[in-house]
């Protein structure tokens, strides 16, 4: 897997990502939708998720609770740029072999 530091890094260098973990680093309170409507798409989803979204060692991860609340995951707000190569990481693992799409999916999510 991806070191953290680089993460970090790739998440700051991500324009969709970069002004909602500024923000979150800066703040713990939402910006203002006046704050973030100049911003692209991605970036607003990403505001959309604000109370779900936590930085853990400078990185950003949104935390998904099943909806019985008995399961709660971890998830990697992974930067564009490195989405190939975690699907590849992922789909090539030596746990597994070759996935199909469903299961290479699945696996990413975990």
């Amino acid at each position: 897997m991806i070191p953290s530091n680089e993460v970090q890094k790739a998440q700051l260098e991500d324009p969709a990502i970069r002004p909602i973990l500024e923000k979150k680093l800066n703040s713990k309170d939402r910006p203002s939708w006046q704050e973030i409507a100049p911003e692209s798409l991605a970036t607003k989803r990403y505001w959309a998720l604000w109370d779900s979204l936590h930085i853990k060692d400078g990185v950003l991860y949104r935390k998904w609770e099943s909806d019985d609340v008995c399961s709660c995951r971890w998830q990697l707000i992974l930067p564009k740029s490195r989405i190939q190569e975690v699907l590849r990481e992922t789909d090539d693992s030596a746990s597994g072999g070759h996935f199909g799409v469903m299961k290479t999916l699945s696996k990413t999510r975990e």
